[in-house]
């Protein structure tokens, strides 16, 4: 199989159930600020909710950022359409981080169509025992400086649970960037040898294991990336579970949280662990980032 952009289309990389959901590609912004002045976050009900809202609050105390505020939708989105409609068109240049569960999701992107939303990122997340990775993630964002990718992975590496992140950035803006790829102690990082290359990072697996996994190109089209300065891109904050780690990451990245912009158009992380896993709750939701 050919590793180009058609196959992060298809899903290899290209979070293919989140574009199942039928979000057209003009909702997706181009250019925006990378720290809002105002920012809520808007709470459907989810079993995510509560360990979502303590990752935030770190997020923003990390940051030092005291403009976000949580709005609770009364009886979920479906009860609190009304509600959530008037927050789409009163709140105007505004940020706002929306977590839903599937259905609801649907149902939130054709509230706002018409609004004239502008997407920054989505993300599906789950954690199931009967996929070969508890814990998995696939996010899809308007460029580098959205991505949650970097920061996720470093919150989730500190943990016991096997996991998977699949990202892609909608609009390649690495060019002109200096050729960079984010590391972290105990990753082996690869490039695929491609125009438009895509990062793959393994830790607890071979680059053979990883590429099988993933459906990928043959181990011999990717080249190795030397490790480099070590950066994580978040602090060493240890998250209680790994839903309050997507809190952080989806915050600290909506806020401008400084992140290792990696110059490719989508990239993998993979952490296998052999040590006993505790994957903490057993919840699937989809968060969303956008502009008013």
């Amino acid at each position: 199989m050919e590793v180009d952009r058609r196959s992060l289309v298809k899903g290899i990389l290209a979070s293919g159930a989140l574009l199942a959901l039928g979000v057209p590609s003009w909702t997706f912004a181009d250019q925006s600020v990378r720290r809002p002045k105002q920012c809520i976050l808007v709470l459907s009900g989810t079993g995510a909710d509560e360990a979502f809202v303590r990752g935030t609050q770190a997020a923003c105390a990390a940051m030092a950022y005291e403009g976000c505020r949580a709005v609770h939708l009364k009886g979920g989105l479906l009860t609190g359409i009304g509600q959530m409609v008037n927050l789409l068109h009163h709140f105007r240049g505004g940020r706002m981080i929306t977590i839903l569960d599937e259905a609801s999701a649907v149902m939130f992107l054709e509230l706002a169509r018409p609004a004239g939303v502008r997407m920054l990122s989505m993300g599906m997340h789950a954690c199931s025992t009967d996929r070969p990775w508890s814990i998995r993630h696939d996010l899809a964002s308007t460029s580098q400086d959205h991505s949650a990718g970097g920061l996720l992975a470093s919150q989730l590496i500190l943990g016991q649970s096997s996991f998977s992140i699949m990202e892609r950035y909608l609009h390649d803006g690495s060019e002109g960037l200096t050729r960079t790829a984010w590391s972290a102690p105990g990753f082996c990082s690869y490039r695929s040898a491609e125009p438009e290359p895509i990062h793959l990072h393994c830790s607890g697996l071979s680059l053979p294991d990883g590429c099988r996994l993933l459906t990928l190109d043959t181990p011999e089209k990717w080249i190795p990336i030397p490790p480099q300065v070590y950066n994580r891109d978040s602090t060493t904050r240890w998250s209680q579970n790994w839903v309050e780690a997507v809190g952080y990451a989806v915050t600290a990245s909506a806020l401008g949280m400084d992140s290792v912009k990696e110059t490719c158009s989508g990239r993998a992380f993979l952490h296998r662990t052999t040590d006993s896993e505790w994957a903490g709750p057993q919840e699937r939701f989809i968060s969303f980032v956008m502009d008013l």
